[in-house]
């Protein structure tokens, strides 16, 4: 199986970056594109929905929560719309200097390097909306 990690510096406490991954309210602002006019769906419970969805790109990420340990980890089971293959997911924060947080996405399971690779640009591009929400230079994308 074929994995990858992508990670960020982000300019807002740990609290405030797991409100970002857990509040669909919050999800929605950043995690794709203004233009996808995203929507999301949050259940932070054992097996609780964590879903984001685009009524214009016909695109949905269907997600279980497996696991969480507030507010430092999230592990999704991942698996796109309309696809059988689940994939892992495990989103960590982690406190860094000046009250910023290091967030950590480890995605595995793919069955395939293309499909991993697929992915890559995907997570480096929703990381960075998120360091620029909160007021990051550019570049702090790690």
């Amino acid at each position: 199986m074929h994995e990858l990690t992508e990670e960020a510096l982000v300019a807002a406490s740990v609290d405030v970056v797991w409100r970002e991954f857990t509040v669909a309210g919050l999800l929605e602002q950043w995690f794709w594109p203004p233009r996808f006019e995203t929507t999301a769906v949050v259940e932070v419970r054992e097996l609780g929905r964590w879903e984001v969805r685009s009524a214009p790109v016909d695109m949905a990420a269907e997600a279980t929560v497996l696991t969480f340990d507030a507010p430092r980890a999230l592990r999704l089971g991942w698996r796109w719309a309309g696809e059988e293959h689940t994939t892992d997911v495990e989103i960590e924060l982690q406190e860094a200097v000046d009250a910023a947080t290091r967030v950590i996405v480890r995605h595995s399971g793919f069955a395939s390097a293309e499909e991993r690779d697929n992915h890559v640009d995907g997570w480096s591009t929703c990381l960075q909306r998120l360091v620029d929400r909160h007021g990051g230079a550019p570049g702090e994308h790690l």
